[in-house]
């Protein structure tokens, strides 16, 4: 316990102190704006995994600790003035900088005056996104030893904070108008293809907006029914999982696309046995127990084909001894060459 201590207190000595204490600040913000959040994590229950964001903020930043000291260890060649990329880059996070703090700090005092409303929470959340990320890029300028690193070096650090800074714009309930009129697509296409599915199969269903109607009565595709919660919520997850276990950008992007489809697809599996139940039973059978029964059963399904995804996601086309070889050839061409000078 006490080299586990030791190990980790030496990662954060090679971290600059005004990194480590701008950061802090950061946190000081962060747990702020988890005390807004949290009224409405209690009171939505599509939003309730919101819960989980200042945990797995923290933990990613901690899996990522061990890369973040090393990228102030590693010296670099100096640099004697700044670019026009440099300079352009500068400003551009500059702007996103002061952005954020406006939009944190004035909706945040909003937020607070009116009591709860949900459109200020939102665009202080983004406002608090821009700070970390911004602040991630400054924080990349230099490293320990002051040599002022290539913006190619800085980006690359600057990415390590995507999740810990932009995952918190899905803990958080968007505009009201903006979701339903997600909610109501959503909708719209679920009733859709369970019309068309019941159809094709030969079952006699009509569809009159959302709501389908059976000989034995007719079920309306009610909001719960769209599959936003379960689409917010599989795009938290996925993006947790692709910032924990994936290293390439196109690996992340494409684990996070795959979750929205899979929320998606499983909605309508959950759609179909309902309105198949509702067919055969009458539309009253589906309420209660079997309603919340398919709704769990299709979250669990979800979170089983998300794990599924991870694996295949790691295996790598190229031989794990090919890789070692062309190690090792590195490395006895780098010994050779130091021998030689």
């Amino acid at each position: 316990m006490k080299d586990k201590k030791d190990k980790y207190l030496g990662i954060l000595e090679g971290i600059p102190k005004p990194v480590l204490v701008s950061f802090g600040t950061i946190f000081v913000l962060g747990a702020f704006l988890s005390y807004m959040l949290s009224s409405m994590w209690s009171s939505r229950s599509d939003y309730s995994f919101g819960y989980l964001m200042p945990i797995f903020a923290l933990y990613v930043l901690w899996d990522r600790l061990g890369k973040i000291s090393e990228y102030y260890a590693t010296p670099v060649e100096q640099k004697d003035g700044l670019s026009f990329c440099d300079i352009f880059a500068n400003a551009i996070f500059f702007a996103m900088f002061l952005g954020g703090a406006f939009l944190y700090g004035f909706f945040a005092v909003l937020q607070i005056l009116s009591q709860g409303l949900s459109a200020s929470v939102f665009v202080a959340t983004v406002g608090f996104s821009f700070i970390v990320f911004s602040s991630a890029f400054f924080a990349s300028a230099k490293n320990a030893l002051g040599q002022r690193e290539p913006l190619s070096r800085r980006w690359e650090f600057t990415l390590l904070f995507t999740f810990p800074a932009f995952a918190w714009i899905i803990s958080a309930p968007v505009f009201g108008s903006i979701e339903s009129k997600i909610s109501l697509f959503l909708l719209s296409k679920v009733a859709t293809v369970v019309t068309s599915v019941m159809d094709f199969l030969g079952f006699v269903v009509e569809r009159h907006g959302n709501t389908i109607s059976f000989p034995k009565g007719s079920v309306g595709v009610a909001d719960a029914c769209s599959g936003i919660r379960s689409l917010t919520a599989c795009l938290f997850a996925g993006s947790f999982l692709a910032a924990v276990f994936l290293d390439k950008f196109w690996k992340k992007a494409a684990l996070v696309l795959l979750s929205m489809c899979l929320a998606f697809f499983n909605n309508i599996l959950r759609a179909l046995f309902l309105s198949f139940w509702a067919y055969e039973n009458g539309s009253e059978s589906i309420s209660g127990f079997i309603h919340d029964a398919a709704g769990y059963f299709v979250l669990g399904m979800t979170v089983v084909g998300l794990f599924i995804l991870i694996p295949i996601f790691m295996i790598s086309p190229v031989p794990k001894d090919f890789i070692e070889s062309e190690e090792e050839k590195e490395e006895g061409k780098n010994r050779s060459e130091g021998g030689e000078d």
